[in-house]
């Protein structure tokens, strides 16, 4: 079998063989690989001690107790892989990968592949089932010991949905893997909050996060990870939503465009809601949740440590996701100007998604907004006065004025009419405007 294997991966293998080391392109790399996927970590295993793959390369450092990181230049960038030396992991004198994979997480990562020999070391047969177009969730050895010794695993394991997903895949738990995750979900506690922040990022960029976050949900972990978007679960929203706001969320997760700000704008624009429930004649009202749950993304983001220019992008989102929408071509301007032109596609796509995840899905009005907007943003307005086809000179001559205020305040209200109607700015219609209008005589 021959895989496609990124080159830098082949040269600390290369190196490492030809020092008289066994290595291997190992775990994440050889399932991207096989399903067909950019791989997106890139880890190499080798019966090599660390102290020897110090020696053979530099920029090494350690990642872990049986882990080495080091970076190696390609094209002209550097690239970051892990070494997993194993030969202190094992008791036996030989390497022997077979028959000593325990070192692994999950089966699907228990695999691993020369590349000049072109040898699969596939121990579990995890090869086969991607062949039939499944991939299976299972934890190697005990489930519970496994998710206990290392916590992180818990999420890693709806990182493989997103990935089996990306591919194609069908997936699967395996049953007694899926059964220790929800007796073990409380250990998820236990995982860093800026790990918890980059696992959830690389799993809500895929193709149906709302499938993971409901999975999430069922399973226990998101109350511990996100407990404010598990209490929307259950808070139901009658007339314009579908069921109730965890739902909603859902939904509108999967129908916005998958940019990771988008994603997290829209997995938090409605967590707010519990917080400002009202009832009126009967209705279900959530008056200004726009503005709670704004709050309480920049609450969310901080912990998880996002940078202080994402939670200001996303919380920015969250806090106008209910904008009015302008109706003349003024109060669109003044939108504009309010919004900024930076953040208005990303508004308008968040828009879009609420409304396709509600029951109704009628996007006529946005549709006509991004019509004025067009209008406006392509049709060059008179910025200033500058740009108006008349001066003060042109004003005094037509009335016969003097310099003074007057005159400033014509032209200002000359301004404000061909903002609001481009066509105007025409050197006859103003002068016309002016006679008609604000000459001695005229019926103004």
């Amino acid at each position: 079998m021959e895989l496609s294997i990124p080159s830098p991966v082949l040269k600390i293998i290369e190196e490492l063989q030809l020092a008289g080391y066994e290595a291997y392109a190992a775990g994440e790399v050889v399932r991207d690989s096989l399903i067909g996927l950019d791989p997106q970590e890139l880890r190499v295993a080798t019966d090599a001690p660390p102290e020897m793959v110090e020696a053979l390369f530099d920029r090494v450092y350690p990642s872990r107790d049986d882990e080495l990181s080091l970076s190696v230049w390609d094209d002209q960038m550097s690239v970051k892989i892990k070494v997993s030396c194993l030969g202190d992991w094992f008791k036996e004198p030989d390497f022997d990968l077979p028959c000593n994979p325990s070192y692994c997480d999950f089966t699907v990562n228990s695999i691993f592949y020369d590349p000049f020999s072109k040898q699969l070391i596939d121990p579990w047969q995890v090869s086969r089932s991607f062949d039939s177009g499944e991939g299976v969730i299972q934890v190697v050895g005990d489930p519970a010991a496994r998710f206990q010794e290392d916590p992180t695993r818990l999420l890693k394991a709806f990182y493989l949905m997103k990935r089996f997903d990306d591919a194609g895949l069908k997936w699967r738990f395996d049953q007694g893997t899926w059964d220790a995750l929800v007796r073990c979900s409380s250990a998820v506690s236990a995982v860093p909050e800026r790990e918890v922040g980059k696992l959830l990022s690389r799993i809500i960029v895929g193709r149906q996060p709302n499938l993971y976050f409901e999975k999430m949900r069922s399973s226990g972990v998101l109350k511990f990870i996100l407990p404010e978007l598990a209490q929307t679960y259950g808070i139901e929203e009658h007339g314009y939503q579908i069921k109730d706001v965890f739902d909603h969320t859902m939904l509108v997760v999967r129908k916005v465009s998958p940019e990771l700000h988008l994603r997290w704008a829209a997995l938090l624009h409605d967590i707010g809601k519990p917080h400002c429930i009202s009832i009126q004649e009967g209705r279900v009202h959530f008056y200004g949740h726009q503005v709670i749950s704004s709050v309480i993304s920049r609450r969310i983001l901080r912990r998880l440590k996002f940078s202080r220019g994402f939670v200001k992008r996303v919380s920015f989102l969250v806090f106008h996701h209910m904008f009015p929408t302008p109706r003349t071509r003024k109060a669109v301007h003044r939108f504009v100007t309010k919004i900024g032109l930076k953040n208005l596609g990303d508004l308008l796509e968040l828009r879009r998604a609420d409304i396709m995840g509600g029951k109704y899905k009628n996007i006529g009005n946005l549709n006509r907004l991004k019509n004025k907007l067009d209008a406006v943003l392509f049709t060059p307005p008179p910025f200033s006065l500058k740009n108006l086809e008349v001066d003060g000179h042109d004003v005094m001559q037509v009335l016969g004025m003097k310099p003074g205020p007057m005159v400033g305040e014509l032209l200002q209200g000359l301004f404000e009419r061909v903002k609001e109607n481009p066509e105007l700015n025409n050197r006859e219609t103003l002068l016309k405007i002016i006679r008609d209008e604000f000459a001695p005589g005229s019926s103004s």
